[in-house]
């Protein structure tokens, strides 16, 4: 429960923060070269969270209790 909320934040964070640092170097002058590769970190932690929180969590293996019997 605690580790999905973790999982979820830090997806969260991760997006937020690589667009903010492509938006705020944006406005400071970022030169051509530079546009895709930070096109690149935004989608790149877009497609991210999009995986955390729509992949599916596997299945708890069933412990089976009963001994092979020789």
């Amino acid at each position: 429960m605690i580790g999905e909320k973790f999982e979820k934040l830090g997806s969260v964070f991760l997006m937020v923060l690589s667009t903010g640092l492509a938006a705020v170097l944006a406005a400071d002058g970022m030169d051509h070269v530079r546009w895709p590769g930070a096109a690149m970190a935004v989608a790149g932690s877009m497609a991210l969270g999009a995986m955390v929180r729509l992949w599916p969590h596997p299945a708890a293996a069933r412990i089976d209790d009963r001994r092979d019997a020789d």
